[in-house]
């Protein structure tokens, strides 16, 4: 399987992060939640960290053919 082909994925979708008077969400395609935090980090910052382990609230679909990364996300608004 090259690089560039998805394999079987956990489709993380994440709620009460990204906030900004309201909460955002992402969806993350990961191998583990230590992976979809590394992508989620490397993509929003450290700033967005502490939302990620103190707030987060995950829904996990396994099993989802995806390549590895960030799928989608909503900044909250006010």
């Amino acid at each position: 399987m090259s690089n560039t082909e998805s394999k079987k994925m956990n489709l993380y979708i994440i709620n009460n992060v990204l906030s900004d008077y309201t909460s955002g969400m992402a969806v993350i395609a990961a191998e583990s939640k230590e992976q979809c935090r590394e992508f989620f980090i490397k993509e929003f910052s450290e700033y967005h960290a502490e939302e990620f382990d103190k707030y987060a609230i995950f829904t996990v679909i396994e099993g989802v053919q995806h390549s590895a990364g960030v799928v989608a996300y909503e900044y909250g608004g006010g």
